[in-house]
């Protein structure tokens, strides 16, 4: 599987970006003068602007090795949205998108912004239990897990993307807790889960996966979005202005079946 190159510390995409989703319907106009119309899912399709100013040399290496490798517009790649919660179903726990284990969880708990969306989960065996979603992101990339958490009594609690782990200190006030960097080496997808220690229950609000270092601000979600797996060059093309050593610059379009 190939995959869009992140730049820097581990970034998809630089401000500004547009990103513009497209719809196809077929229409069927009768003798009658009656029009029929039927949507066409299959043609579906999210376009891409990306514009990128102070590339390295290694960086646009990357891009130029990923349009090579496509041979312009034919071959597809994996892009990740770099504006998306790539999390299924981030406030209802219930869903089958996610893995709970032993964990009893109980929804419609008050929350850091005054509703009722958060959940807690009550770890009521002697050992340590997860909660767990398995996404379809490459283990080179960089990620971002996080979650706003509190406990009635004051603990931890452990984050995890694979083999990658940070423990924080709870307590009663939301904390919002992360774990930032990359996965396993050449996977082509990537565990994050939150483990619970035995005897103990957390509130938990917010979970969010970004593919990038540092977490934005919080975006629901319902059915996960935001991997797409057949994304293309939109031109046979790809023009990069050097500035010298390390100052590079490129535009890029980018045409997402859906």
């Amino acid at each position: 599987m190939t995959w869009f190159p992140q730049i820097g510390t581990g970034s998809i995409a630089q401000f500004p970006l547009q990103r513009s989703r497209k719809w196809r319907a077929i229409s069927n106009l009768m003798e009658s003068g009656e029009q029929i119309l039927l949507p066409d899912p299959a043609a579906g399709q999210i376009e891409w602007h990306l514009s990128y100013q102070d590339l390295t040399d290694a960086e646009v290496l990357n891009l130029n090795s990923l349009f090579a490798a496509s041979q312009g517009r034919f071959g597809a790649f994996t892009f990740i949205d770099p504006l998306a919660n790539l999390l299924g179903w981030s406030e209802d726990l219930s869903r089958p998108d996610w893995q709970a284990g032993l964990l009893q969880n109980q929804g419609s708990v008050a929350d850091p912004v005054g509703t009722l969306r958060a959940w807690t989960l009550t770890n009521g065996t002697t050992g340590s239990q997860t909660l767990s979603q398995t996404l379809g992101v490459s283990g080179s990339y960089v990620g971002c897990f996080s979650a706003y958490i509190r406990s009635n009594a004051s603990g931890s609690v452990t984050l995890q993307r694979d083999a990658l782990q940070i423990t924080a200190a709870i307590g009663p006030a939301w904390t919002r807790v992360l774990v930032s960097g990359t996965g396993t080496a050449a996977a082509v997808q990537s565990t994050f889960s939150i483990a619970i220690a035995a005897g103990h229950a957390i509130d938990v609000f917010g979970l969010q996966v970004e593919a990038q270092p540092n977490p934005s601000g919080y975006k629901p979600t319902v059915a996960a979005l935001g991997i797409y797996e057949e994304t293309y060059f939109g031109t046979d093309e790809l023009k990069v202005t050097s500035g010298g050593v390390g100052f590079s610059s490129c535009t890029i379009t980018l045409i997402s079946r859906v």
